[in-house]
This record gives structure tokens, C-alpha cells and sequence, in this order.
């Protein structure tokens, strides 16, 4: 409020007025302070509710890092144990497929028997050149073979391909779990700030700046969708491992049956051969015999032929002198007829000699001939049974594996045959003759 100056003689105001106008000025004073402590109140309420609503929010938002940070501990404690289980899924798949490369390489041992099999039997000769049920079941065993290794490949193929799949999966999980981890560092590191911390510092829009990548629910679905595709590789995994497994075991029960049979046929063909050959000996003995027997009487005929030249010559010489008897003298009297008759009996007996004599040699050059024949076979036969039973079942007397491997062979085929084998020999169904173990000149090894 502006003062006048004093008057010297009067003043404009009057005492009322005076008066009026300081309750005036201490009702403004009064105003005044009241708005002063009504604005320091607001200010005090405001400070202390923001204050009070600071620390909420801090807390919530240090709660929710907690929270946020539990969440990313139970996904980071998931997605390890799903790393874990597919790491070891793996390994098994691994190991089967390693089994199963042994596998493919060691079938690569009866295939090369079949093919030594099949090579010598080419040099049979003669007759024995016969497409026989040996030919047949080396046929069937060499397709079973050929099977097998199909199925094999097509399972190692199929492992391989899982295996990939399986390292694309671990590398996501394992990326997965690397920013988990550092979010988990970040979220800590941010629980554990207060406001005394040094490393805290006023960042000006950041609260503005889009630095979100992802929304709860998609952040959810990609460590889910992750967790799923190993679950889903590890079943797969797990059950080619199993089929890789039965595969193994079936392959071996069946190429060992499709030896099995081979080698019963070898067995029967041998027996077969060994058989006819007898009988050829036995045919051979009886054709040396008779051309004997024959030569016997083919000598007794010349013997015959040869004592009939002096009655013959007698007779003849006898009616020969008995032309000369003269004139009416010549008469055809009895002696001329016996004799006549003789010189016809003779004649007659020499031919039929001649004729058995004859015959006696074209048997014999039959007989000869049969001699050679059944001496070609015989050669024939013992070519098949030197092939037969010498070169191929002394190949074949066992099954073709690493017979290096002990029973602690980590292999299974090599276990499964081996055991297939104890088994058999324990039941007394050899894979071979045990007469033919003296061509065991070195068995596959």
C-alpha cells in the first residue's frame, strides 16, 4: 500500500479510515499466510504422497524384477533340462548310428564269402555246371544281404538328418539360454539397485525409447516353442534309436538264418555229390570188372574160333582128296554126306562164333567208352566237392565277423552274432558239418 506523504497543516484520511485500512492489511496478511499454508501443505502432502508412491512404485517395479527374474530362473532351470535330455537323446542316436556304420561295414564279410562262393563255383565243370539249390540260396542269401545294407543306409541317413536337426535345436536352446542368462544378470544387477548406488544416473528419454523386442506372450511362446521342438526331436530320436536297434537285431537273425541255409544246402549238394560219386565208383568197379570178365570171353571165343580151323580143315581136306576118287567111284555115299554136314557145322559154328566175337568187341568198346565217362564224371565230381567242401564251406564254417572282439565287444552286431552262435551250438544246430572242420584253413577273421 503506497504512503502519502505528511501534510504539514491537515491529513486526507481519517482516523476511520486509517483504522480500516490496517484491518485491511491484516486481513490480506492473513490471507496471504493462509494460502502460504494451505500451498506449504499441498507441498507437504504432495512430497509425502510421491514420495509414498515412489517407494510403492520402486518396490513393484523391484518386486516384478524379482518376479521377472524367478521366471526367467524357472524357464533358464527348463530349457537346461530339456538341453541336458536332448544332449543325452543325442548321444544314444550318436552311439546307435555308430553301431550301425560297424554294422554296414562288417555285412560288407558275408557279402565277400557269397562273392568267393559264387567265383569258385564257376569253375565246376561238365554236368555239374547245374543252376542247383546251392545257386539258389546263394541267390536269396546275396539278396537278403543286399536288403539289410538298404534298410541300414536308410536308417544311418535318417540318424544323420535327426542328428542335424538335433544340433540346429541344441544351438537355439543353447541361445536361448545364453539371454536368459543375461537377462537374469541384468535383472539381478537391477533388483539389487537402490538409490544409494553409485552406478545409477539420470538417462533423459529413455523412458520414451521403444527398447522392447518382444510382449509377454511371445516371449513365452519362443522359449515354449523351443522346449517343443526338443521334446519333438527327442521322441524322434528316441524311437529311430529303437527302430535302429531292432533293426540291428533282426538283420543279424536274418542273415544268419539266410547262412544258415546256404550252408545246410551246401551240405545236401555235398552229400548229394559225395553220393553220386560213390555210385560212380561203384559203376566204375563193375565196368573194369566186366570188361575183364569180357576180355575173358572174348579170349575164350578166339580159343574157340581157333580150335575149329583143324576139324574144319580135316573135313575140307577129307572131301578135298575124295574128289579124286574115279569114275563111278565118286558116289555120294554116307561119309561124303557126314563129311559134307561136318564141313556145314563148322562153318556154321565159326560164324556164329565170328558174331558173338563180334559183338563181344563192340560191348567192349561200349564198355570202354562207358569206363571213360564214368573216370570224366568221377574227375567232375571231385572238381565240385574240392569247390563244394574246400573252398567254400571251408569259408563258411562260421559266420564272418571281427572275431578279434572279446564278449566286452562294445558292438552290438559282434555281440548279437556271437550270442547267436553260442546259442546255436548250444542246441546243436552247428552253422557246418563238423566233418568238414579240416578245411578250416582260415575262417574270415
Amino acid at each position: 500500500m503506497k504512503v502519502e506523504e505528511p501534510h504539514s497543516s491537515s491529513t486526507p484520511f481519517s482516523h476511520a479510515e486509517w483504522a480500516h485500512s490496517n484491518l485491511e492489511n491484516y486481513r490480506q496478511a492473513e490471507d496471504a499466510r493462509q494460502k502460504s499454508e494451505e500451498v506449504r501443505n499441498q507441498a507437504i502432502r504432495l512430497v509425502e504422497d510421491r514420495d509414498r508412491r515412489t517407494i510403492r512404485s520402486q518396490d513393484d517395479a523391484t518386486n516384478r524384477l524379482n518376479e521377472r527374474a524367478r521366471d526367467v530362473t524357472n524357464w533358464k532351470r527348463d530349457l537346461q533340462r530339456e538341453l541336458d535330455q536332448l544332449k543325452k537323446e543325442d548321444n544314444l542316436l550318436g552311439e546307435a548310428n555308430r553301431q550301425l556304420e560297424h554294422a554296414i561295414a562288417q555285412i560288407q564279410r558275408p557279402q565277400d564269402v557269397v562273392n568267393l562262393c559264387r567265383s569258385a563255383r564257376e569253375y565246376r565243370v561238365g554236368i555239374d555246371q547245374v543252376k542247383d539249390a546251392v545257386e539258389k540260396s546263394l541267390d536269396t542269401e546275396m539278396s537278403e544281404i543286399n536288403r539289410v545294407r538298404t534298410g541300414m543306409k536308410q536308417h544311418r541317413d535318417l540318424a544323420l538328418a535327426q542328428m542335424k536337426t538335433n544340433e540346429i535345436i541344441m544351438m537355439a536352446l543353447n541361445q536361448d539360454l545364453v539371454n536368459k542368462n543375461q537377462a537374469i544378470e541384468i535383472d539381478t544387477n537391477c533388483f539389487e539397485m537402490d538409490t544409494t548406488s553409485h552406478e545409477i544416473a539420470i538417462h533423459p528419454g529413455i523412458n520414451m525409447a521403444d527398447i522392447t523386442k518382444s510382449s509377454p506372450q511371445s516371449w513365452v511362446k519362443f522359449s515354449d516353442k523351443n522346449i517343443e521342438d526338443s521334446t519333438n526331436a527327442r521322441f524322434k530320436s528316441n524311437e529311430l534309436k529303437g527302430n535302429i536297434e531292432g533293426l540291428l537285431s533282426t538283420a543279424c537273425t536274418e542273415l544268419m538264418t539266410a547262412w544258415s541255409n546256404s550252408n545246410r544246402t551246401f551240405k545236401e549238394r555235398i552229400q548229394e555229390t559225395e553220393e553220386s560219386q560213390h555210385q560212380l565208383h561203384n559203376h566204375l568197379e563193375m565196368t573194369q570188372q566186366e570188361i575183364a570178365d569180357l576180355d575173358d570171353h572174348i579170349n575164350l571165343l578166339k580159343e574157340s574160333l581157333k580150335g575149329k580151323e583143324p576139324p574144319l580143315k580135316l573135313a575140307e581136306t577129307r572131301l578135298k582128296l575124295r574128289t579124286h576118287r574115279p569114275n563111278i567111284e565118286a558116289c555120294h555115299d554116307g561119309p561124303h554126306g557126314k563129311l559134307v554136314e561136318e564141313v556145314d557145322e563148322i562153318k556154321d559154328t565159326v560164324s556164329q562164333l565170328n558174331h558173338k566175337l563180334s559183338e563181344a568187341e563192340t560191348a567192349r568198346a561200349h564198355l570202354i567208352k562207358s569206363r571213360q565217362t564214368l573216370r570224366q564224371d568221377i574227375r567232375v565230381k571231385e572238381n565240385s566237392l574240392r569247390i563244394d567242401r574246400g573252398k567254400c564251406m571251408g569259408a563258411r564254417l562260421r559266420f564272418p565277423f571281427n572275431h578279434r572282439c572279446s564278449r566286452k565287444c562294445t558292438y552290438r552286431w559282434c555281440q548279437s552274432i556271437a550270442n547267436y552262435i553260442m546259442q546255436k551250438t548250444a542246441d546243436g544246430l552247428h552253422l557246418a558239418d563238423t566233418d568238414l572242420r579240416q578245411y578250416d584253413g582260415g575262417h574270415c577273421a
